[in-house]
């Protein structure tokens, strides 16, 4: 792939803020694959230093998107071994090309155990659009499960969802978002995705932080669904990587007294979340906690957020 179309492919990828994480992610897969697959190996440390720059760019795109993080991480600990820059290439490409089937494996496996674990409940809570929360109301298509969910402002990625469990024949009640704490009494579960799982908390759309404070305050189980592709190395500092959006999005500018604030995406502490429910089964506490102190980053990869 030409470097020019590499970066308007990065571009275009930055500005997406409509898809959920593993919509955004296939898109990445594909995008390495294209770009290793054309390049041309000189000397195994020039061709480390390549990948290791184009895997910050990828990152930067999107740098909330912990399964972006996790893609490229894993690829670069796949590569270690290699002794020369074309069995490094080889190694890149193969990781990659079966990284997909495990994802998808993976997704099956949650989505399995994700219906028994909620299955039961008659009313929950999600909040804006996630793919695999999607799929796993889908796959429960319980038609007499009420499904709250909030318009998803600014860019609303709720309506969408929405609109998919409906055409899908499920009951879907839908208000703006601040509609849902006042809702949270009507419901037995509040079901979010993931962008990202860290130990210093969940990534997920702004508003998500509140939003398990209150039901916390409530007594709600608050389940996270999200296999372990989305699971951040322990030195991970999520309060770094918050993306902010265009601030048009909410409001043209038009006076200089009135500033408007596009925050994407907050952290949500860990010990709010009563379960996450992963490829491995629901995870919690200890358990929980173990599996996200096992990844490691690979060195050289990461530097100062949104860096490219």
């Amino acid at each position: 792939m030409p470097r020019t179309r590499w970066e308007s492919a990065l571009e275009e990828l930055s500005r997406d803020n409509r898809s959920g994480a593993q919509e955004i992610a296939d898109r990445a897969l594909q995008l390495l694959i294209d770009i290793i697959g054309d390049s041309e190996p000189a000397g195994v440390i020039t061709y480390r230093q390549w990948l290791l720059r184009i895997s910050r760019q990828l990152v930067a795109a999107q740098p909330s998107m912990g399964i972006l993080f996790r893609l490229v991480n894993d690829m670069l600990w796949a590569t270690d071994g290699a002794t020369g820059a074309v069995e490094m290439r080889q190694a890149a490409l193969d990781y990659l090309q079966q990284h997909q089937a495990r994802q998808m494996l993976a997704l099956r496996s949650l989505i399995d155990a994700a219906v028994t674990e909620i299955g039961h409940y008659q009313a929950i809570m999600t909040y804006s659009r996630s793919s695999t929360v999607a799929h796993v109301l889908s796959a429960i298509g319980n038609k007499n499960m009420r499904i709250y969910c909030g318009e998803g402002r600014p860019m609303f990625e709720g309506q969408a969802l929405a609109s998919e469990l409906g055409w899908a024949g499920l009951r879907v009640i839908l208000g703006i978002d601040m509609a849902l704490f006042g809702w949270l009494s009507e419901v037995q579960a509040l079901v979010l995705g993931a962008d990202s799982l860290a130990l210093t908390g969940l990534i997920n759309k702004v508003g998500t932080a509140q939003l398990v404070r209150a039901a916390v305050e409530a007594d709600i189980p608050r389940i996270v669904l999200a296999t372990t592709f989305k699971f951040m190395p322990k030195d991970f500092l999520a309060d770094q990587y918050l993306r902010a959006g265009d601030p048009e999005e909410i409001m043209p500018l038009s006076s200089s007294n009135v500033e408007v604030r596009n925050v994407y995406f907050d952290v949500t502490p860990l010990e709010q979340i009563t379960t996450v429910i992963t490829e491995k089964g629901a995870l919690q506490g200890e358990n929980l906690l173990a599996e996200l102190e096992a990844i490691e980053t690979y060195p050289g990869l990461r530097r100062g957020p949104g860096e490219r």
